[in-house]
């Protein structure tokens, strides 16, 4: 998850095959670390506290935003669609605009919402959160995703990123919130976990490491108040 899980600002559905998931929170065991559930969002264990904050994407950010993209690129990860050009900025923008108010979507998407994660060296990375859903046996909750960028990694920036895009959805009345990540990706396991993220029943008999692994975060059971 650290690179989006999905297309940025969208999500498409019927990714997975009927059935494949179902919304039931599997037993942990030693392979999926239990989640700090429940604690406080400002007291849990072990993490520090980046200073940043989650700001609409603006014209602003755009130096550091194409500094960003280039790291992505560099990665094999784009963020941006290709050759585009500082130029075509101001429009990139309305569509991430349209993307949040439902307008121009692509046949099978649904609208979203997308921030971005600042710091005082500006864009640090985005994190984007569906603003619907289509109900399934795969999906009981809103599509989380997000990417931080290379050089601004490994200092609790997705942890307290999610955190505050937490508060976001109970402004907007959403409660039940999905984020997915590979398998064998263990920080953004541990980012999920660490935000009240519980693992869903996935397929049995399937050990694949790029596994897609489904969390459920209840914001109705974990207690957090928007403190904003």
């Amino acid at each position: 998850m650290l690179a989006s899980s999905h297309p940025v600002g969208t999500e498409k559905a019927g990714l997975l095959r009927p059935g494949s998931y179902i919304c039931k929170t599997a037993n942990m065991s030693n392979e999926f670390p239990k989640a700090i559930y429940g604690q406080s969002p400002n007291v849990i264990a072990g993490l520090g506290s980046p200073n940043i904050r989650l700001v609409l994407p603006s014209e602003k950010f755009a130096e550091s935003f194409f500094e960003a993209m280039v790291e992505f690129a560099k990665e094999g990860n784009p963020q941006i669609p290709p050759g585009m050009t500082q130029a075509d900025f101001p429009a990139y923008l309305q569509r991430l605009h349209d993307q949040s108010m439902g307008k121009n979507l692509k046949e099978g998407h649904v609208p979203s919402k997308e921030f971005w994660i600042a710091d005082a060296d500006g864009f640090a990375g985005r994190i984007i959160l569906g603003l619907a859903y289509i109900p399934s046996p795969s999906r009981c909750g809103h599509h989380v995703g997000y990417a931080v960028r290379h050089t601004k990694r490994r200092k609790s920036y997705a942890t307290q990123a999610l955190r505050l895009l937490l508060n976001e959805a109970i402004s907007l009345h959403i409660y039940q919130l999905m984020p997915t990540c590979a398998a064998s990706n263990l920080a953004s396991r541990k980012v999920i976990e660490r935000n009240g993220g519980v693992l869903q029943i996935a397929s049995p008999n399937d050990d694949r490491p790029d596994r897609e692994l489904r969390y459920l975060i209840d914001l109705t059971l974990v207690g957090r108040t928007n403190s904003r």
